[in-house]
């Protein structure tokens, strides 16, 4: 019997193309189209042959992750086809945008092509790995790796202004790459000519909106609001003016200055261009190339349009405008790769397209239904594979940030295990955010906190504040601490008195109850305070390999949990066999400590932790700052997370 050979495909950079986005339609928008150049690896190596195990369900565009694993012979000249095709959609994408400005802002002389050019040719990455008869599809994922780690990366050099966006790349407007005298370089006229034309721009793309909804009957009721047939001419035209403003102001904001990718994000969500862009593709020596088009990419038109879909302005002028705090969470599943390993090599190909399979239609039905499963105005997005980002907010209004924690309290048994249980478990990074910060940042503090979420041991949730100077506060909990569903089952092999485990009907944040027998968390938080001002944790000083430390002490930390949150909290918490994660043969995690992997402590410790083991764990010095951290930060982050929000 011949034996199979595997093909992974991947490109690069998405993190950075995901996180130059500063509105929550460009993120979704990022998802789009990152899912549409995979479904085009995707359809090249059908062409050539080959079938594909990973992504399952590719007639579903979005959600489509950026690795691609094939089954079948694949020649050199069929990986540059698939190669050429992935680059060809792109050139597509951006000559689509380019084309439309030109077209319909004609009165410009336009010197930018070389630098669209440039962004056809080298937004991206393309890489390959094909694996020798009989290796395996984890030993093609390693090749795929070792591929990256060799980078043939193209930088775009430019002159002119920095985006008010990402700073790295320059204000995309006619005059981009025209050549000039630098003595002769006007700033002022400059900033100018860039304004007036994203006046022009934003005035343009609002008038073809107009156009299009005029020919809707669904529509109509726009025009009816606008009925000024007994206003004199002026009038009339200052009304439309004002009407074609709005809805190009949706799509743009003259003070926002955007780089070429950035202004492509913005640009391909606008119904006209994408069909104009759909066109493209329909084109007889393209179809050669795409076969049959997906049938929902239309869905980024209607998904995003300004009139269905809430921006969230973080750049608001007007001093009386309402601004409010938002939740932001981003994260994947855990392990995947080690879980992958474990496979067996004759049911190694089933599995990893039923576990594609099995996240693919998940991230589609969570998109489908999110108005039922998220709360308010909340919006996610399933970005592929196992990686997801969402939003938490309300229209017009503040959510609450306790309504935020409070749905994260089932998150793990009612969002990621729903309608069935995944092979893996999630971890995520939530930020409440202030309302001056900008989404970039956001973005960045949503991948941080997540990384924190994975560093500490995985299986888990970190908590962060994100206040308007740019501090944060963070704590990371383990999700039985949160949802009581899982509580008994984690601790099910630990000396916890089962009594403990059963009269444990609420998780550990519902269970507080500060002196007045309330639940305002000031009373814990002030305290905190006040023993951490007096370095009342600091403990006594010792030496440790010849450097001085601090040698804390838990107890009054442990008193504060038992005051605070009850006895039965104080007995689970206090048991050191909750502090660490512990692993199987396969290294695949079975439980999820409070502080996490007991190697990030001691990297020479056992995985077989043995009552010896914990009890020289727990007398370590890292282990016993880490978990005063612990209940210090649990103070400190859950006294912003419950309090109640005006704005």
């Amino acid at each position: 019997m011949e034996k199979p050979i595997y093909t992974v495909i991947t490109f690069a950079p998405v993190q950075g193309f995901i996180e130059k986005s500063r509105k929550l339609r460009d993120l979704y928008t990022s998802s789009y189209l990152l899912s549409l150049l995979s479904w085009v690896i995707c359809q090249g190596a059908k062409k050539q042959g080959c079938s594909v195990v990973s992504p399952a369900l590719p007639s579903i565009t979005q959600g489509m992750p950026n690795q691609v694993i094939l089954k079948g012979k694949l020649s050199e000249d069929g990986v540059r086809e698939i190669k050429s095709t992935f680059y060809l959609t792109w050139r597509i994408i951006t000559n689509t945008c380019r084309k439309w400005i030109e077209e319909n802002l004609n009165q410009w002389e336009y010197a930018w092509g070389r630098n669209w050019d440039l962004w056809g040719n080298h937004a991206w990455e393309f890489f390959s790995a094909q694996g020798e008869p009989g290796e395996t599809i984890t030993e093609v994922r390693q090749l795929i790796n070792q591929a990256k780690s060799s980078r043939n990366w193209t930088g775009i050099n430019w002159q002119g202004e920095s985006s008010t966006l990402s700073g790295a790349d320059a204000i995309a407007y006619p005059h981009l790459g025209r050549m000039i005298d630098p003595r002769q370089y006007n700033y002022q006229q400059e900033q100018q000519n860039i304004t007036r034309f994203y006046q022009e721009l934003s005035l343009k793309l609002g008038e073809v909106l107009i156009q299009e909804n005029s020919q809707s009957s669904a529509n109509n009721s726009v025009e009816k609001k606008q009925d000024n047939s007994q206003l004199p001419q002026s009038e009339k035209d200052k009304k439309k003016q004002e009407v074609i403003q709005k809805y190009g102001s949706t799509f743009i904001d003259i003070r926002e200055q955007l780089s070429i990718p950035e202004l492509i994000k913005r640009l391909i969500s606008h119904p006209t261009i994408l069909d104009n862009f759909q066109d493209e593709l329909k084109l007889k020596e393209n179809r050669d190339f795409f076969g049959e088009l997906p049938l929902n990419i239309h869905r980024i038109a209607k998904e995003l349009n300004p009139k269905t879909f809430k921006d969230l302005n973080r750049h608001k002028e007007n001093k009386e405008e309402n601004k409010y705090w938002t939740g932001w969470f981003q994260g994947d599943g855990d392990g995947a790769g080690k879980y992958f390993k474990s496979l067996k090599e004759q049911e190694e190909e089933k599995l990893t397209h039923k576990f594609s399979e099995e996240m693919r239609d998940w991230g589609n039905k969570l998109m489908k239904q999110q108005r039922e499963k998220l709360p308010g105005k909340s919006r996610m997005i399933y970005a592929g594979g196992d990686d997801f980002l969402g939003i938490l907010y309300e229209e017009d209004k503040q959510i609450q940030p306790l309504d935020c924690l409070r749905w994260f309290y089932t998150f793990k048994s009612e969002i990621w295990h729903w309608p069935k249980e995944k092979r893996i478990t999630p971890s995520v990074g939530f930020v409440w955010a202030g309302s001056q910060v900008p989404q970039r940042d956001i973005l960045q503090h949503c991948h941080e906190a997540e990384k924190s979420a994975k560093n500490k041991g995985r299986d888990r949730i970190a908590f962060r504040i994100l206040f308007n100077s740019g501090n944060h506060l963070e704590w990371v909990c383990p999700w039985w601490v949160l949802d009581v569903s899982y509580l008994e089952k984690s601790l099910s092999d630990t000396k916890v008195p089962l009594e403990a485990k059963k009269e444990t009907s609420f998780n550990l944040i519902e269970s507080y109850k500060n002196r007045n027998n309330e639940k305002n968390w000031t009373h814990f938080y002030q305290d905190v305070a006040l023993l951490e001002s007096r370095h009342v944790f600091d403990g006594e000083k010792i030496i440790v390999d010849e450097k001085t430390v601090n040698n804390p002490e838990i107890d009054i930390a442990l008193g504060l949990i038992e005051i605070y949150f009850g006895q039965k909290w104080y007995e689970i918490i206090a048991n050191p066999k909750n502090w660490f994660n512990r692993y199987d043969e396969n290294q695949l995690q079975i439980f999820t400590g409070i502080l996490g992997d007991p190697k990030s402590f001691d990297p020479n410790c056992s995985n077989n932790l043995t009552n010896k083991i914990i009890q020289k764990l727990t007398n370590h010095y890292q282990v016993k700052q880490a978990f005063n951290n612990w209940v210090i930060n649990l103070a400190k982050v859950g006294f912003r997370l419950t309090e109640d929000k005006k704005s």
